[in-house]
């Protein structure tokens, strides 16, 4: 299955998601200060390193068995930010603190505002649009010298939370990773590495209107009224162009995926999928697990309600089981120690066969479903907790069960091969086809297609044996309506990619190999159809009269000549 060129309809990069000048006036209270004592004693001091540890948060790490949020009000070293371990230099952390109460939509709008300004170096706020009642779809950006042009060859990650209105942990989870990720650059050489050389967006909340009706402490609740809808009455994880949908967009160049009634946030999302995301993830609460597409399955006879027993997998499995382990793995609880009804062996599962016997059946027009079937995007659904919208004493705790998955997941997308497709003349060629032969020789079913500026980037795995040899080439097919009508290639290469070395670099350069509509041979089909000429020449030479009088003869023998050369010219032509 070839991948599209993304979604070009449009012509639009990054979507018209210009960074956002949010205007002062817009900006409510700052955020106030956290302090211990129910917020009359001394100020906690942020970020600390406890045991070894970086924190940007209060945290249940330094009691016991406890699950007191407490946080340092001394620290042992102003410059290495080592916490005492006296429990006199500590305090339990009062309620204005961050995640020990949901944060309304204006309190994440503001708090993006103040983090991007604090550190302006490498945060940028942005919007994607507006919700249907007029509400800033607002993220935060974050990478080394985020305000430049993006560094060629710097993945984009891309996180959003708050999808189902009512699902509202990973709202918060996605605005304190924010926190985490900044206020560590300067102190955690992990984070900092993650921020150098990955391009980081986090949306908190797609549906901030549906957040606005959910009701705080109900675990469970499905349509508008529930908040799990939007204001337009649509699940929007259920909006998003379907498989049969992306088979019309394959075959109909006419036919527009941006049409058909899409609520104003589902259209914001796949306008900014237009970016040449490359992981992804959205978050969702109601269960414990992690789900990889697909969520649907083909056909009308496997419609909502059956109970299917088999999974519906993508090409890229391998990767999608790889990554959903490493979110899994190293989640505190997910594996094996969540008392979540709604789980998985292993904490994760195939979104199709998960949902439809869990959820009352499979998911047609998910946002990871389409990630996969329109854009070069791998996303998966991460689902934290199994109240979906729990009173605020969990929120510390589910931070804290998922605060190492999150980084273990963001390293991925350094594992691969990433590299610049050109023309001649070194021109970047947006739009190309990356076609990638797995060990075994056969060929990987789903391509990715090359950025605006002639980019790619393929997540693929090392083998058991600790390396694994991938062959890759680049393709393009300028056959479309105003093209040029030429074929081009890139010559193929092995690469090795390993654990020692999991990224490899590796420049395509192509050149005119053929044209649009001609039949293409390769070398043993052009041996085979030379064979075939010589054992059964064209008929005039087969119909050729040897006659007795060589001087009547010698014309029709330089005639027989003639059309077996032409023959051959005819054969050459077609190749």
């Amino acid at each position: 299955m070839d991948s599209p060129q993304g979604l070009r309809v449009r012509g639009r990069s990054y979507i018209s998601i210009n960074v956002v000048l949010i205007s002062i006036f817009q900006l409510g209270t700052s955020q106030e200060s956290c302090r211990i004592y129910s917020g009359l004693g001394e100020p906690c001091i942020f970020p600390y390193i406890l045991n070894g540890k970086f924190y940007a948060e209060c945290t249940t790490d330094f009691k016991k068995d406890s699950t007191d949020p407490m946080c340092p009000i001394r620290l042992t070293n102003d410059i290495t930010l080592e916490t005492s371990q006296d429990p006199k230099d500590w305090g339990r952390c009062a309620k204005k603190c961050d995640l020990q109460e949901y944060s309304s939509n204006q309190k994440i709008f503001d708090d993006i505002v103040e983090l991007t300004s604090k550190f302006y170096q490498i945060a940028m706020p942005f919007t994607i649009g507006l919700s249907t009642k007029g509400q800033q779809l607002v993220g935060i950006r974050i990478s080394k010298n985020v305000r430049r042009e993006r560094k060629l060859m710097k993945p984009m990650v891309r996180f959003v939370g708050n999808m189902h209105g009512n699902e509202a942990v990973g709202r918060e989870v996605l605005l304190h990773l924010s926190r985490h990720l900044l206020q560590g650059y300067e102190v955690d050489k992990r984070i900092r590495k993650i921020i150098d050389e990955t391009d980081i967006s986090i949306v908190p909340s797609l549906n901030p209107d549906g957040f606005d009706r959910a009701v705080r402490g109900s675990c469970s609740g499905t349509g508008k009224l529930a908040g799990m809808f939007n204001e337009g009455d649509r699940d929007l994880n259920r909006d998003f162009p379907t498989w049969e949908e992306y088979q019309r967009f394959l075959e109909d160049e006419d036919f527009d995926p941006f049409v058909g009634g899409r609520q104003p946030e589902t259209l914001a999302m796949m306008e900014w999928s237009v970016s040449p995301f490359v992981l992804s993830a959205s978050l969702h609460d109601g269960a414990v697990l992690v789900t990889y597409p697909y969520d649907h399955y083909r056909g009308k006879e496997l419609g909502r309600g059956e109970v299917r027993e088999k999974p519906n997998l993508t090409p890229d499995n391998d990767i999608f089981h790889h990554l959903a382990e490493t979110y899994a793995s190293n989640h505190v609880t997910m594996v094996n120690g969540t008392k979540c009804f709604r789980r998985a062996e292993n904490g994760f599962a195939n979104g199709a066969l998960w949902h439809s016997q869990n959820t009352g059946g499979p998911v047609e027009g998910s946002l990871k479903d389409f990630s996969y079937l329109f854009s070069s995007n791998l996303e998966l659904s991460l689902k934290l907790t199994c109240c979906k919208y729990p009173t605020s004493f969990f929120l510390l705790r589910e931070w804290e069960n998922n605060k190492k998955s999150l980084l273990a997941y963001m390293e991925q997308v350094q594992m691969g091969i990433k590299g610049i497709v050109s023309l001649e003349g070194n021109r970047p060629q947006s739009g190309a086809d990356i076609i990638i032969w797995n060990p075994d020789g056969k060929r990987r079913a789903k391509n990715v297609a090359t950025s605006d500026n002639g980019e790619f980037w393929k997540i693929l795995l090392p083998g058991p044996n600790g390396n694994n040899t991938y062959k890759i080439q680049a393709r393009f097919e300028d056959c479309s309506r105003g093209g040029s009508g030429r074929i081009y290639e890139s010559l193929q290469h092995k690469v090795i990619v390993s654990y020692k070395n999991p990224l490899k670099i590796k420049q395509l350069r192509m050149r005119n190999v053929g044209f649009c509509g001609v039949r293409e041979l390769d070398e043993r089909q052009v041996i085979e159809e030379l064979a075939f000429i010589a054992r059964n020449p064209k008929k005039s030479v087969q119909k050729a009269v040897v006659r007795k009088d060589t001087k009547e003869s010698a014309p029709e023998t330089q005639q027989n000549d003639d059309d077996y050369e032409e023959t051959l010219y005819d054969v050459f032509y077609d190749v």
